[in-house]
């Protein structure tokens, strides 16, 4: 967690020599989203959970690398069982971006790639607490959005990515809708 902290702090710190070009530097940003994640334990449910992270893209407009890293934190409560869940998954995606749409005010991409999640479940049920580390699952990404240009120092940062987790109990896939920004220093 401190080390998130940290690192959106730098992020947002970034001199303008590293800040986008239409030649295709580095931008690095901070990420705030919401996504929705299939539960199994207790019974099979949905839950929703707010995220925060951050992400560097590099390279060209038309195929950049980009890689981010976020994480995430619930708590579940179950009073008629006397049962409380809580988790905290990071998760890390490596892949490509592209944009296809540049106009002054407003840039379109799509994106894919590779998604980790490392998370730690402790359960406490009747007073008595436990502690699992499931395996780190290793997923394929796929998303697009939008950026929203406000007066050439201000971009609005909207996405949608879908990670196609092939889980055979409950959805195969979760749902990531972010939003964020970047000053143009």
């Amino acid at each position: 967690m401190k080390k998130i902290t940290l690192l959106l702090f730098l992020s947002l710190s970034i001199p303008s020599t590293m800040a986008a070009s239409s030649k295709g530097n580095l931008t690095i940003g901070p990420i705030v989203g919401y996504e929705r994640v299939q539960k199994i334990s207790p019974t099979p449910h949905t839950k929703d959970r707010l995220f925060y992270g951050i992400r560097a893209v590099y390279g060209p407009p038309l195929l950049s690398a980009e890689a981010e890293i976020t994480q995430g934190k619930d708590t579940e409560s179950f009073p008629e069982r006397d049962l409380t869940i809580k988790e905290t998954a990071t998760s890390a995606m490596v892949g490509l971006r592209s944009n296809f749409l540049r106009t002054k005010f407003l840039t379109t991409y799509i994106r894919a790639g590779g998604h980790a999640r490392k998370s730690e479940v402790e359960t406490t049920e009747a007073g008595v607490t436990t502690t699992r580390e499931p395996a780190v699952s290793v997923s394929p990404y796929a998303g697009a959005g939008l950026n929203i240009n406000l007066m050439n120092k201000f971009t609005l940062n909207l996405g949608i990515t879908a990670i196609f987790t092939g889980k055979p109990k409950g959805s195969d896939s979760e749902y990531q809708t972010s939003l964020g920004f970047t000053v143009n220093i």
